[in-house]
């Protein structure tokens, strides 16, 4: 079998990525909660002839898989919606349920494209002219940071030798790294109540520190290491003015370059939080619910990916498409759009076409997180991203949830198919290519465990 029968293997199964994307956008579920996304895609890939692996621990994640023998290679799929992001297929802000979730993030895409991926795989294996083990792994909670953590932390990733994984975005390239490495932390101080106005002085108020831990926090963000994010909300309690609140917390994420960052950083946080509860003689209690790592970069499977992504049939989108993209770029900055369109190269180029450069990341790094990044530590594992909205937009926007339900998203993952595809035929039939990226993690192991306490 060559190459070219795999990529038209993954062109007779554009119905199903079609089916798959319009199915899980039409029916989008937020992290914890993806019950009918995940029923569907175990139900799809049973009937494909694929044996399905579940955890008692999380409901709604599990493996599907099909072949014996090494390499066992996964394909890493998603698809969690976000609150809030109901969208139409127009170029308005019309939700579909006005405060409902939407895949802003391109998740049903993304699932669409990495189960495809499986599927094509799984009838080259059937060929008998490679031996080996194709997973399709399907990851609950991305959106929550938590997911692939958890299924590391119960052992799911287990057996294999390394994971393909892509995202939708607004152009076809590469990372060799990227994702900012990530933790929640939780901070629940008490205090004693009182009447606000005829015995302040009895009232020792949680809220007053919350306040100040968040004072402190603001002038630690001088003094952390570049791209350290520091991102907060609070919590009063829902206490009247006139009482002396004794319950408050804060809700922190910190974003940074590597996990020791984030980890140096949160240690920093919680004596903020303890010199806070000193200076309102208040008690503080604090949780770090779960961490995120950062890509655990590979060069040879990036350099790999993207000859694949350069040799992949890519998309040619009709005028309609195109307009559609204008009319959705003229809901943006214009002074953020100018500045993609220099960036990509792509000055009257609604939609992005062709591929770039081979370092670009360089100039639009990766500073969001994802839980993929445990999943480099864990194994070696490639990125790449295809176009999927205009250029201009950005994730988590009504923009992109628009573009994601529409034919410009639906291309996306097919060519994103096609380029995973592609890579997994090299990895099957090449095992000097795979020898070359297992050496090259091994010599960069970082010692991992998953920042979850279960």
């Amino acid at each position: 079998m060559k190459k070219q029968e795999m990529y038209d293997e993954v062109e007779s199964l554009a119905p199903i990525c079609q089916e798959i994307s319009r199915k899980l956008w039409e029916n989008p579920e937020t992290g914890g909660d993806e019950k009918e996304s995940a029923d569907y895609l175990r139900k799809l890939l049973e009937e494909e002839g694929f044996t399905i692996v579940n955890t008692e621990h999380m409901e709604h994640a599990f493996y599907a898989e099909y072949g014996s023998g090494s390499p066992v290679i996964a394909v890493l799929g998603e698809y969690d919606a976000l609150p809030g992001l109901s969208q139409k297929v127009c170029a308005e802000k019309e939700p579909v349920i006005p405060g409902g979730p939407g895949h802003g993030c391109g998740h049903n895409l993304l699932g669409a494209a990495a189960a495809t991926t499986a599927i094509a795989v799984k009838r080259f294996l059937e060929k008998g002219e490679a031996k080996g083990t194709i997973r399709f792994y399907g990851c609950p909670e991305e959106e929550l940071l938590s997911g692939k953590v958890k299924m590391a932390y119960y052992h799911m990733f287990d057996g294999c030798d390394m994971a393909l994984s892509w995202h939708p975005m607004c152009a076809n390239m590469v990372y060799d790294e990227g994702y900012l490495a990530s933790a929640s932390a939780k901070f629940f101080f008490k205090g004693r109540t009182s009447h606000a106005a005829f015995a302040p002085e009895k009232g020792r108020s949680a809220l007053d520190a919350v306040e100040l831990m968040n004072v402190g926090c603001n002038y630690l963000r001088e003094h952390v290491v570049d791209k350290t994010r520091i991102h907060y909300t609070t919590d009063s309690g829902g206490f009247a003015p006139n009482i002396v609140p004794d319950k408050a917390s804060a809700w922190y994420f910190v974003r940074a370059p590597h996990i020791s960052d984030v980890k140096e950083t949160l240690a920093r946080i919680e004596k903020i939080a303890q010199g806070a509860a000193l200076m309102t003689e208040t008690e503080v209690d604090s949780k770090i619910e779960y961490g995120c790592c950062d890509i655990n970069g590979n060069i040879r499977f990036t350099d790999l990916t993207y000859e694949n992504l350069k040799e992949a049939p890519w998309p040619e989108y009709t005028e309609e498409e195109k307009e559609f993209a204008r009319k959705l770029q003229e809901k943006l900055d214009p002074a953020v759009l100018a500045r993609e369109e220099e960036i990509y190269h792509a000055a009257g180029m609604p939609v992005f076409e062709g591929i770039c450069p081979r370092d670009l990341e360089r100039k639009v790094p990766l500073t969001a997180s994802s839980d993929s990044g445990d999943v480099s530590q864990i194994m070696p594992m490639n990125l790449l991203t295809t176009t999927c909205w205009p250029v201009g937009c950005a994730p988590h926007t009504w923009q992109a949830a628009a573009s994601t339900g529409s034919s410009i998203g639906e291309k996306g993952a097919l060519y994103a198919a096609r380029v995973l595809a592609g890579t997994a035929y090299d990895l099957f039939t090449c095992p000097e290519v795979r020898e070359e990226i297992i050496k090259e993690f091994r010599e960069k192991d970082t010692g991992y465990s998953p920042m979850f306490e279960g």
